[in-house]
C-alpha cells in the first residue's frame, strides 16, 4: 500500500532538519533516486518509509500529507504509528480477544478501505469492540480517535459499541486514613474539600469559557484564617464552613497540624496588608492528592468517569446542538471558549491529539468572501444522528427538539 503525500511539503520537512537527499535516503533505507521521486510527485512512498520517514524527520503524519487534524481515516492512523497493514494485521493477532477473527493484511485494508470483510465474527459488536481497543494501544491514541476515524472510513457501517467505563472502586486504603481520623479532623477535611472541588469547578468554567484563570498553583491554595480579630476581619469563607458545621473556633491550629502530619494537606503562611491593621500573618491550605482521595473514600464520592467514548461532554455537546441549530447559516465565527479547540477541523486541545473534527470554520455554501461561520462536518452531522438518542438520555436538559428535521 502506498502513501500519498505533498511533494512540497516533503522537501520543506527535509531542508528543515537540514539533510540533503543522499542523507535522508539512507537514514530511510532507500535510494536517492526513490526520495527524489518522492519529491518529484512521480512515485508514493510505502508504509514502512512513510514510518521511517517520519521517524528520520521527526515530524507528524500531517506535515507530510496535509491532511488536517480532525480528518483521519483508519488508514492516516495506522500510517502514522509507522506500521504496515501486515505489522497491525500480526500486533491483532497477537490479541488475546481478537484471536478469533483471524486478522489478514488483507482484512485490514478491507477495514481501512470500507469493504465488507470476510468472516462471521467481524459481524459481532463485541468483537469489533476489541478491535477499537487494540487499534489504539498499536496506535497510542484515544479510542475515542479511532472510533471517528472508523466512522470515516466506513460511514455506512454501524459504529462498534464500546462497553461503559466501570465505577472506579473505592480505595480501602484510603478509607483506613479517613476512619483513623477523629470527628473534628474529618469536619476540616470535608469543609476543606467541599471548596477545593467548588474553585476546581469554577475554573474549568472560566476554561470552558476561554475566560482568564489561574495556574493551579495559585487557585489551589485556599484562606484559611487571618491572624487578626474576626471583629475587624471577619471570617474567611473556609472558618464560615466550619462554623455552619459545628465548630465555633475554627483556626488553623492542631487539627490542621494533624491533617498535614498525615500528608492530606499542606500549609503556607505569608503576609497580607490590611488596611488600618497593616501587615497581617495569613495561613493558607492546599489538599493533597491523598487528602482528597480520602475524602472522597469516606464521604462516598466516585469520581466522574466521563461519557463512555466516543461521546462528548456536557458543554461540548451544547456546542454541537448550537451549530446543528443554525443549519445552513452556520454560527457567528466567533465562536468563544475551548470547545473549537475539541471539535474543529484542524484543532488540537493539547498540541497533540487531533480534535473530533466535527465542526468546521468557513464561508457559507456559495459564498467566496465575508465573515467565516461555524458549520458541522459530515462527521459532525453522522455523529449527531447516530448518538442523538443517547445524548438525550445522558443530558435531558438540553434541548434537541426538532435537530432530526434540520440535520436531514
Amino acid at each position: 500500500m502506498a502513501q500519498l503525500i505533498s511533494p512540497q511539503a516533503l522537501t520543506r520537512q527535509r531542508e528543515f532538519v537540514g539533510m540533503s537527499v543522499t542523507q535522508l535516503a539512507k537514514a530511510v533505507g532507500v535510494t536517492s533516486r526513490a526520495v527524489r521521486h518522492w519529491e518529484a510527485g512521480t512515485r508514493t512512498v510505502g508504509d514502512r518509509s512513510f514510518g521511517r520517514l517520519l521517524d528520520v524527520l521527526g515530524c507528524d503524519a500531517q506535515d507530510l500529507t496535509g491532511h488536517e487534524p480532525g480528518t483521519e481515516t483508519l488508514t492516516d492512523l495506522r500510517r502514522a504509528a509507522g506500521m504496515s497493514a501486515e505489522e497491525a494485521a500480526y500486533a491483532l493477532r497477537g490479541g488475546r480477544t481478537t484471536q478469533g477473527l483471524n486478522v489478514s493484511a488483507e482484512k485490514i485494508r478491507d477495514l481501512e478501505s470500507g469493504r465488507k470483510i470476510r468472516g462471521w465474527a467481524w459481524r459481532s459488536p463485541e468483537a469489533l469492540a476489541q478491535v477499537v481497543r487494540l487499534l489504539a494501544q498499536m496506535y497510542g491514541v484515544p479510542d475515542r480517535l479511532v472510533m471517528d476515524a472508523w466512522h470515516r472510513s466506513r460511514p455506512q457501517d454501524p459504529l462498534p459499541v464500546l462497553p461503559e467505563p466501570p465505577p472506579r472502586q473505592m480505595s480501602t486504603e484510603h478509607l483506613a486514613v479517613w476512619q483513623a481520623l477523629n470527628e473534628r479532623q474529618r469536619t476540616y477535611l470535608t469543609c476543606i474539600f467541599v471548596q477545593d472541588q467548588e474553585v476546581e469547578k469554577d475554573q474549568w468554567r472560566k476554561r470552558h469559557a476561554g475566560e482568564m484563570r489561574q495556574p493551579a498553583i495559585l487557585w489551589r491554595r485556599m484562606t484559611m484564617a487571618l491572624s487578626a480579630p474576626h471583629s475587624i476581619v471577619g471570617y474567611t469563607t473556609l472558618q464560615e464552613r466550619l462554623r455552619q458545621a459545628g465548630v465555633h473556633d475554627p483556626g488553623a491550629g492542631s487539627s490542621m497540624a494533624a491533617l498535614e502530619r498525615r500528608h492530606l494537606l499542606r500549609t503556607y503562611r505569608d503576609w497580607v496588608y490590611i488596611d488600618g491593621l497593616g501587615e497581617v500573618l495569613r495561613t493558607r491550605v492546599e489538599m493533597t492528592r491523598r487528602g482528597r482521595a480520602a475524602a472522597r473514600a469516606g464521604l462516598g464520592i466516585t469520581r466522574e468517569t466521563g461519557p463512555p467514548a466516543p461521546l462528548l461532554s456536557q458543554w461540548l455537546w451544547k456546542i454541537m446542538i448550537r451549530v446543528a441549530r443554525a443549519g445552513e447559516r452556520g454560527v457567528d465565527g466567533s465562536l468563544a471558549g475551548r470547545g473549537p479547540h475539541y471539535l474543529a477541523v484542524g484543532q488540537s486541545p493539547d498540541g497533540r491529539t487531533p480534535s473530533r473534527g466535527f465542526i468546521v470554520l468557513r464561508h457559507p455554501d456559495r459564498a467566496t468572501y465575508g465573515p467565516y461561520r461555524w458549520f458541522l462536518t459530515d462527521s459532525g452531522r453522522r455523529h449527531v444522528i447516530d448518538y442523538l438518542d443517547a445524548y438525550r438520555t445522558m443530558y435531558p436538559d438540553i434541548d434537541t427538539e426538532g435537530v432530526e428535521e434540520i440535520l436531514h
